[in-house]
């Protein structure tokens, strides 16, 4: 088995010798998995509303499972003091299933997998477990292949794979692309991340997102949230945020084409994000902006009645 237990701070953590990275380090694996992705995902309300309608969760990067054990013991309290809660449907992508195992063969020493070993069991030799008003689902493969294929469409996203440094791939911008045509239609598509880099939020941005500030980790820090509606972030990036960003060394998505950047540079600076604070982008700084304009950028969202997007706009760990 490729992963290993060990303590941070009293805590046991889940850390792969192969990247030398800690899965959800400083705060630990339940608290980061609760905090920044449930909470973050606004689950409790998501499945507190009305209807019959599953509520789906790609978790992409299934890891040791914590955040999709989080999700799924959100679910079951959530039955225990509400009448019936709308279902939920969680959909883990992963490509090694060594982080399961060892759940199963530490849960005593990582505490969040007791009570849930049978489903942990079930997905590893099934690919699926059904549960009172939960049914998780494994798609187990490569992502990039996987999520062009998926018939599911998400409420919320888990985004929570290894570091652009360790795991690049799966930060690329036709990855984004490809979870951003997976979003619900008339109900906002939400994804949470730990990463908060300059790269990650234009990737997210560029496509189609609109893109904010994510939930405090508990560790102190900073990640990002992305909507498929802007009405639907409590702190967007403001245009300010591209000021900054025009003044990185390294701002572009990973594996990026430089052929490609003064396109995407376009594409950012008429993104309808900016339109949301009534001024549009700010005007390029004298000398920030080296490279001619060209290319055609993403066409420009009208906004709906209720802030919907009707036309796309256009270094830690881990997993």
């Amino acid at each position: 088995m490729s992963y290993e237990i060990r303590r941070q701070r009293g805590i046991a953590t889940v850390y792969d010798p192969r990247t030398g990275e800690t899965m959800h380090p400083g705060a630990g694996p339940w608290a980061e998995a609760n905090g920044l992705y449930v909470q973050g995902a606004g689950l409790p309300a998501l499945l507190g509303t009305c209807g019959a309608q599953a509520v789906v969760i790609f978790d992409v990067g299934l890891g040791a499972a914590a955040n999709a054990l989080a999700a799924l013991a959100c679910r079951q309290a959530l039955a225990r003091r509400v009448p019936a809660p709308r279902p939920l449907h969680i959909v883990s992508f992963e490509r090694d299933l060594d982080g399961v195992r060892l759940a199963l063969e530490q849960a005593a020493a990582l505490a969040y997998p007791l009570g849930h070993e049978a489903a942990l069991q079930a997905l590893l030799e099934a690919g699926r477990w059904q549960g009172e008003g939960i049914t998780w689902e494994l798609r187990l493969g490569d992502f990039s292949a996987l999520i062009d294929q998926e018939p599911q469409r998400a409420d919320a996203i888990f985004f929570d794979p290894f570091s652009p440094q360790a795991n690049p791939e799966m930060w690329t911008l036709p990855v984004l692309e490809a979870l951003y045509r997976c979003r619900r239609l008339r109900t906002p598509t939400r994804l949470l991340t730990y990463s908060a880099s300059y790269g990650t939020r234009a990737a997210l941005l560029l496509a189609g997102f609109f893109v904010g500030e994510g939930p405090q980790p508990a560790h102190g820090g900073h990640s990002s949230m992305a909507s498929t509606w802007f009405a639907d972030l409590p702190a967007p990036l403001t245009p300010a945020w591209l000021r900054r960003w025009r003044r990185q060394a390294q701002p572009w998505p990973v594996g990026s084409d430089p052929r490609q950047r003064r396109a995407m540079r376009a594409a950012l600076q008429e993104h309808s994000q900016w339109l949301q604070f009534g001024q549009g982008a700010p005007a390029d700084e004298e000398g920030a902006d080296a490279e001619p304009r060209a290319g055609r950028a993403r066409p420009a969202a009208r906004r709906g009645p209720r802030g919907r997007d009707s036309a796309p706009p256009g270094r830690r760990r881990r997993r």
